[in-house]
């Protein structure tokens, strides 16, 4: 019997070591992981809330003062919200809207991406550049297909999100770019006008109009042929006018008659603040 049992001893001690061994690596794993979370929390926390918005969508509409213009880089996570107070574990769930049009959730992790300068967003990266004070943050985006990664860069438009909704930080970027300011003109019968449009979308000076609204979901009505405003949006008074920037002048029109014999209900050159 003793020859039996002092090998199954033996064998027995062997397992339990290997077993505590086992276990000891796992531990070891699972604190690297968590150290390397909190690390990677640490260093994007105090860079990446607010709300983003893509910058070269906004690049372009400011530079054609068209939103139509720059519909096709309205493509992809256009505008999205972090706010890492709402850290549940080592993940975020962040809102955003895609192509300017419908909303979704991505999940934000701060787990390494394929390097240590990116942290999981979704099915793509997040990343961050910061110059002369200013932080970029950057989207890597792997195509499984093409084998190639494409890159998009947001802007901080505001810091905590918009009552009204994450879209309103589109518009009021929008807003900014191309018609916040003050404006002297007429209307079509010749009488004066002095219109201010505001960031937040409000306006004054316009007859029955007191909120405004630059369509950019081009993909809700795509057969635009012009860019809209849309005043009073959703209120008593909604007018739609079509509307072109030319240099320093807005002009708007009821419809396409107008556009084509450059009539418009409002000629406003905007003024310097």
């Amino acid at each position: 019997m003793k020859r039996i049992i002092c090998p199954l001893l033996i064998l027995c001690i062997f397992l339990s070591c290997k077993s505590k061994n086992g276990d000891s690596d796992q531990d070891t794993t699972a604190n690297r992981t968590l150290d390397q979370s909190q690390a990677l929390l640490h260093q994007f926390k105090p860079l990446i809330n607010g709300v983003w918005v893509k910058k070269d969508y906004i690049k372009k509409v400011k530079k054609s003062k068209s939103p139509l213009e720059a519909v096709e880089r309205g493509t992809g996570i256009t505008i999205m919200y972090i706010d890492t107070t709402q850290l549940k574990g080592d993940s975020i769930n962040v809102p955003a809207v895609i192509n300017n049009h419908e909303g979704m959730d991505v999940t934000l992790r701060f787990q390494a991406g394929k390097n240590t300068t990116t942290i999981e967003l979704g099915d793509d990266e997040l990343s961050y550049k910061v110059k002369n004070g200013d932080t970029t943050l950057i989207i890597y985006h792997y195509n499984s297909k093409t084998k190639e990664t494409a890159t998009a860069q947001y802007i901080k438009a505001m810091q905590t999100r918009p009552s009204g909704g994450l879209a309103e930080g589109m518009n009021y970027m929008i807003n900014q770019a191309i018609l916040s300011g003050f404006y002297e003109g007429t209307d079509a019968a010749g009488k004066k006008v002095n219109a201010r449009f505001y960031d937040n979308g409000n306006v004054s000076g316009l007859p029955g109009l007191t909120t405004y609204f630059v369509q950019n979901d081009l993909i809700a009505d795509p057969e635009h042929s012009h860019d809209e405003i849309i005043f009073n949006l959703n209120a008593p008074g909604q007018k739609v006018y079509s509307f072109i920037i030319n240099k320093k002048t807005l002009s708007l029109y009821d419809n396409a008659e107008q556009i084509k014999s450059n009539k418009p209900s409002y000629s406003l050159k905007k003024k310097r603040d």
